[in-house]
């Protein structure tokens, strides 16, 4: 059976809500040829169907309605195995998912974060003005064409080969505290522009930047520190600010080579450093990091900033040891009805 050739539907702006999002096959407009962004199995074991996500323009649209076009195949026979291998893992807890093949797992949370945007192809800017375009145009997909290329290397066979690492993105996961709320055990933030995704799922805490690789050294140093136990909630999303900040401050564009044969995909990624001499990620200022804290937790200037120049932290104590910090007791805030 001949190998499929890789599909550009960025290239040639090819975006339709019936056409597989995948593999560019035609669908029927129907719930039968519908894939969900965030997989059924999650939305029943967080109880998310009904619960609104903020999409780019402000707006708000239920987690079940959240689908993509995708055809059969693609559905059945590609992405399916990879749902249920994340779903049997995450019942097990976060040791194995993190034991799980870091390329599948990559797809797994690149279908997250690439649906959604493909799903805002087709939602309006302005729910009043029909006529005012979509959140995301078929433009604004160009800089995502290398991650749908990765994403289709669950039906297209494809050889990675990333010199700073061994997946093209930086993924780590972490165990986290559960909190008895069960509306507070699931949350997801995302940054379009650097390509960061945080995802909390009970006891399972996953951060990715799809850069390349670029995170994956300095980021096994930095993280490892905090895997391993069981960290607050606030603590996984200190961490998240993190990724987050360090991915805006990347000063490198990754190169990539893709070439395709008769029977595979070489898909291969340069080192991220090259032949300069400056520095591969920037430094970032406190107050840039304060706001960053603010959006992940949700808490005011001064707690983030409680000193001019310095952001408070809730993994580290002042001897530099990992602060421990139980779900029962401060600091956690429950938002505001």
């Amino acid at each position: 059976m001949p190998t499929p050739p890789l599909y550009n539907a960025i290239r040639n702006h090819d975006f339709s809500e019936t056409t597989c999002f995948l593999c560019g096959d035609h669908v029927e407009n129907n719930q039968r040829s519908r894939e969900h962004v965030f997989p059924k199995w999650l939305l029943r074991h967080f109880s998310l169907r009904d619960h609104p996500l903020t999409l780019l323009n402000g707006t708000t649209v239920a987690y079940r309605n959240l689908v993509i076009p995708c055809c059969q195949t693609c559905n059945n026979e590609y992405l399916s195995s990879i749902e249920r291998e994340v779903q049997t893992r995450f019942l097990k807890g976060a040791a194995e998912v993190a034991s799980m093949d870091r390329g599948r797992l990559l797809l797994w949370v690149l279908k997250i974060f690439y649906g959604l945007l493909y799903r805002e192809l087709f939602l309006p800017i302005d729910r009043r003005d029909p006529l005012a375009g979509s959140i995301v145009n078929a433009d604004d997909m160009e800089q995502f064409q290398l991650l749908h290329f990765i994403l289709q290397s669950c039906r297209v066979p494809m050889d990675f080969s990333i010199m700073d690492g061994d997946i093209p993105a930086s993924i780590f996961v972490f165990e986290v505290q559960e909190p008895t709320n069960e509306d507070l055990r699931f949350d997801y933030k995302d940054d379009v522009v650097n390509r960061t995704l945080y995802l909390r799922l009970g006891k399972v805490g996953i951060l990715a930047a799809f850069d390349m690789g670029a995170q994956t050294l300095p980021g096994a140093e930095y993280f490892s520190r905090f895997q391993g136990y069981a960290l607050h909630p606030l603590q996984f999303a200190e961490l998240g600010a993190n990724l987050f900040m360090k991915a805006r401050v990347l000063n490198r564009t990754p190169k990539v080579i893709i070439g395709e044969s008769p029977g595979r995909v070489n898909f291969s990624v340069l080192s991220i450093g090259g032949l300069s001499s400056n520095p591969v990620f920037g430094s970032w200022e406190s107050e840039d990091m304060a706001q960053m804290l603010m959006f992940f937790l949700d808490f005011p200037l001064d707690v983030v900033m409680p000193v001019k120049g310095r952001v408070a932290t809730w993994l580290m104590n002042n001897d530099g040891s990992l602060r421990t910090i139980n779900m029962d007791t401060p600091p956690w805030v429950v938002p505001e009805e």
